[in-house]
């Protein structure tokens, strides 16, 4: 049996290409960050994050569905270690002292009844999507 392939050629476009032209979600972006202050305050876009999400098992307990979120451009999600985000806090001078309620805009356990003492980043950040999927879909922008 043979086979036919045609092929469109190849076209390099934007990261927020597939968000702007078809809606479509595209992944998320990294990046790395000398401290939580710098986190918080260095957003790379115009007019800094207007959502922040800080993450922790010592967050508040949502149940996804009731997880209702204002209207955003931009969303910082940030994942607390093995002690949480008051370690972080704690370790930056910039904003040591300061309770995670003041930072961040919503301070929510992703994880609830986790079952272990702590879960890997690489493990977090994917529960946590799939927790926060539909409030962010929902509520969130889809301009650029």
């Amino acid at each position: 049996m043979t086979a036919l392939c045609i092929c469109s050629p190849l076209q390099i476009v934007s990261p927020s290409a597939p968000r702007e032209e078809a809606g479509l979600y595209w992944g998320y972006n990294v990046r790395l960050a000398d401290g939580l202050h710098d986190l918080i305050h260095g957003c790379p876009w115009h007019g800094g994050y207007d959502l922040r999400i800080g993450t922790s098992e010592h967050g508040q307990i949502v149940p996804p569905g009731s997880l209702a979120l204002p209207r955003f451009q931009h969303v910082l999600i940030a994942f607390g270690g093995p002690e949480g985000l008051e370690a972080a806090i704690s370790h930056d001078v910039r904003i040591a002292g300061k309770e995670p309620s003041e930072l961040f805009d919503l301070y929510i356990n992703t994880c609830p009844g986790q079952g272990s003492r702590t879960i890997r980043t690489e493990e977090a950040v994917l529960i946590s999507m799939a927790y926060l999927q539909n409030a962010l879909a929902c509520f969130g922008s889809v301009q650029g």
